[in-house]
């Protein structure tokens, strides 16, 4: 697991010099992202002695409307993200897997720098919609959970007018841990929620900031 996210941040860092020395492009206009996820990292563990991190994957798909303030964006979004593995580490597999599905309103604050890097944090408040897993399973309660989340984007201009292309990672946070806070009998908690997500997406311009 840490080698996974290692080569994530590498790869993230890999976008940052390549936007550094890119050609001088800023947006002079609110925009518009629409964009794909995935998620190789998901990872949870319990408070107890010895506990395991099990490790889920999934995919997300988002919307966002970002306010453009001179290149600083204050952006607003909404995201869909289906995540699955084996629970709990059961070694479930196939059609045995638990399967969670979360939608997430979103708030973010990024720096937009020439060259197409932005930098920034956000937080989101991700609800619990639907869960699934073997027979037998009870369904957790659907709670909502505030999570932050540290970003690191790249854009460049596309061949069309005024559409652009988006590459975009997030780590993401679990601050309240809410989700199975009431769900197991015994002491066990979940106290450590994490994930990595990154995005391909395409990007418009809105209406003109005059802001």
């Amino acid at each position: 697991m840490k080698a996974k996210v290692f080569a994530i941040f590498a790869a993230l860092a890999m976008v940052f010099a390549f936007s550094y020395g890119a050609s001088a492009q800023t947006l002079t206009t609110d925009i518009v992202f629409l964009k794909l996820g995935y998620v190789p990292v998901y990872t949870f563990e319990y408070d107890t002695a010895n506990s395991e991190t099990y490790d889920w994957t999934g995919f997300a798909i988002a919307g966002e409307y970002n306010l453009n303030f001179d290149n600083f964006w204050l952006g607003f979004g909404l995201e869909w993200k289906r995540m699955q593995g084996s629970d709990f580490g059961s070694g479930a597999s196939g059609e045995d897997k638990y399967i969670n599905q979360f939608i997430s309103p979103q708030f973010s604050a990024k720096f937009a720098a020439m060259g197409g890097l932005y930098v920034g944090a956000g937080v989101e408040g991700k609800y619990l919609i639907n869960s699934k897993g073997p027979a037998g399973f009870e369904k957790p309660d659907k709670k909502i959970d505030l999570w932050v989340n540290g970003i690191l984007g790249y854009y460049v201009v596309s061949p069309w007018d005024g559409v652009f292309f988006d590459l975009e990672g997030r780590f993401g946070y679990n601050v309240t841990n809410n989700l199975y806070k009431d769900y197991f009998i015994t002491d066990k908690k979940i106290t450590s929620n994490y994930d990595i997500t990154l995005y391909v997406g395409i990007g418009y311009r809105a209406t003109q900031s005059d802001y």
